[in-house]
Order: structure tokens, then sequence, then C-alpha cells
């Protein structure tokens, strides 16, 4: 019962739990759910309103999105999903979520429905609307530091002004002593640097903020390392991020290229090798996906290393989808990197015999710039 407490029980454990008893708000709610992540918008709107009518006190729960894993409702959360499904039914509309924000100004779930406002408010016809929110928004919680760096970081995209985007970021800094949070220390670094504080943003976001037991997920993990890694500094540290994000989730393709991408740029191309080189490729060539063998290869081929596994790999992967265009135009490239222009010509003029329409004249483009 606890999975379908946590809407995450199967389809049919939640159908049957449902069927069992209609006025399970657990397995209304986890229904809901499932409808949203099959795309079938009418029958979840169905269930998350059943939720809402089940408990229209809004006492049975708590559940936590993955998002910002707050714990609220479930007929919160109902409410919270409508507002977000109303909003992308009508092209990102960001009427819906304000309006859950003003009907509900005490929910935990605040905060996250402004996380997805701020998603919207990033398109150009909207700044100026999510500019205005976010500064009500910070005015009215002057203490919340989510709010606040939810409205700092719309201050570094709009590039300005740097002076009160550092005074901003002091503030965070002080709100946050005590509990430094990876992803508004970022922030607060960034913004640091567009006010051209090069030691104020080390401080805040700092080898140091990895001294203690690290509260970060691996994601925030790989934006400490490619904060600095772009910055071509604090590289022992940025490694330790990358490798610290590798270690929680050791399974996962995107964590390793990251962690090699920091060990190079740190110059411990012997490391990259060990997490990501041959061997690497020789142990996942059993059932690997063609996307993944080819990233491999055009990872080595960006760094203009490892050339030769870079082509056995570019082979596999054209050998596992014949069909996937770009698999013929990174065997293309590494050819041709390596001076072998006869045969990178042949690969390219492959892909553009399978390319789909859309990608036709690109491959094209590329094979005429060969001859």
């Amino acid at each position: 019962m606890e999975r379908i407490l946590k809407g995450e029980g199967t389809f049919k454990s939640l159908e049957n739990a449902y069927a069992a008893n209609p006025k399970d708000v657990a397995a209304a709610f986890g229904l809901a759910r499932k409808w949203n992540e099959r795309s079938f918008a009418a029958k979840a709107v169905e269930k998350y309103k059943e939720v809402i009518a089940l408990d229209p006190e809004g006492k049975a729960g708590p559940y936590a999105d993955e998002r910002m894993p707050v714990r609220a409702p479930y007929a919160e959360y109902a409410k919270l999903y409508l507002a977000r499904m109303e909003s992308a039914a009508n092209r990102s509309d960001p009427k819906p979520l304000r309006a859950f924000v003003a009907g509900n100004p005490g929910s935990v779930l605040v905060k996250l429905a402004c996380v997805w406002l701020a998603d919207i408010y990033d398109a150009d016809a909207f700044r100026a609307e999510g500019d205005a929110f976010f500064e009500d928004m910070a005015a009215r919680t002057p203490d919340d530091p989510d709010i606040l760096s939810l409205r700092l970081s719309r201050i570094i995209r709009s590039k300005g002004p740097a002076e009160k985007a550092a005074a901003l970021a002091e503030r965070l800094r002080n709100l946050t002593a005590s509990r430094p949070d990876f992803g508004i220390r970022r922030v607060v670094a960034l913004a640091y640097d567009l006010a051209g504080d090069r030691i104020k943003a080390a401080e805040a976001y700092g080898a140091s903020i990895l001294s203690g037991p690290i509260a970060a997920s691996p994601e925030q993990l790989v934006d400490y390392s490619e904060y600095w890694i772009g910055k071509n500094e604090n590289l022992q540290s940025a490694v330790a991020a990358a490798e610290a994000a590798l270690t929680r989730r050791p399974d996962e393709f995107y964590f390793l290229l990251k962690a090699a991408a920091a060990n190079l740029t740190a110059g411990n191309a012997a490391r990259a090798l060990e997490l990501f080189g041959p061997t690497w490729l020789e142990k996942n060539t059993a059932a690997p996906t063609a996307y993944d063998v080819r990233s491999y290869a055009a990872f080595w081929l960006q760094q203009g290393k490892n050339l030769e596994s870079a082509l056995a790999a570019a082979r596999r992967a054209v050998a596992i989808d014949p069909t996937y265009y770009a698999c013929w135009l990174t065997l293309s490239d590494v050819l041709a990197k390596l001076g072998r222009k006869a045969e990178a010509i042949a690969a390219a003029e492959k892909a553009v015999e399978v390319a789909p329409a859309s990608a036709k004249a690109a491959a094209q483009k590329k094979l005429d710039a060969l001859k």
C-alpha cells in the first residue's frame, strides 16, 4: 500500500485499489498521475477533479513531487497539477498557475508553482510580465531563499542591473549561511560574476561547499563541476563533484560523460580513459544503444584524443542502427579527422542517403564540404 500512497504503484495495482474502494483518494490520485504520464489529459483531469471532490478539506496524503519534494495533501497537488495542465493546454499561459498562487498563498506548493512559472516566463513574450511577477513575489516573501533565487535568476538572465544582482546575492548568502544549498549558491556565484566580483563568487560556491556532508543532487554536482570547468579554475574540486555525481548514479551515461570531461579538462587524461575509454567500450558492446556508442565516438572526436577507439565506436554505432543518419555523420567526422578522406566521403554519402527529409540538407552540406 505504501507504493500506492506515493502514487507510484503500477497502473494495474492502482486500478485494483480504486475498484475495491472508489473513495480511495490515494488510488484516485495515483491513477490521475498515471493518466497524465501517458498523455491522456482528459482522463487525468477527470481523476484530479475526483480527488478534490473526494477530499474537499484536503486531509488525505501527503505526496511529494519529484521536482521540488515538498509534502502536501493529494487534493492540494491535484489543484496545482490541474492548473499546470490548463496552462500547458493554452500554449503555456501563465494565468492558471498564477491563479493557484493567488488562491493558495499559504500553500507549500506555491514554490513549485513559481518554478513552473519561471520556465514559462523564460519566453520572450512573457519576460516583462515574469520580471514583474517575481519582483512582487520577492517583495512579499523577502526571507524565502527559493523565491529570491528565482528573482535573482531572472536578473542574471537579463544581464543586470549588476548592482541589484550583487545586493540580492548578498542577501541570499546570509539567508542560506546555515544551509548552503547548491542550487542557490550557484545562482549567487553567477550574480557575483555579473557584478565582476570573482572573489565573492569563489567564497560562495568554491571548494568549501564540498567540505561537509554533500546535500546536493547529482545534477547539482554536475552544475557545480561545469561552472568551474567553464572558468578553468578550481578544477580539483570540479572533478571531485563530477565523480561524486557518478558515484551516486554509476549506471547513467550522462554522469559518466561529465566525469570523463571534467578529468580531461583538469589534465587527468589517464583517469578519463579509465572511466570512459576503450575498456568501457569493450564492456558495453554486448547490448549498447547506437546513441550511447555514437556519443562515445563524438566525445573523443571533440577532445581530439583516443581516435582509433572513437573510430571503432563509430563503426559499431552504424552497425547497430544503419538507418540513424547521425551515426554515419559521426563516422564521417572521425574518418576525416584521421585523414581518411575517401572513407569519410563514403560515410557522409550514406548519411545523406538515410537522412530524413528534415536533416537531408544539413547532411548534404557536410558532404559537399568534404568533397
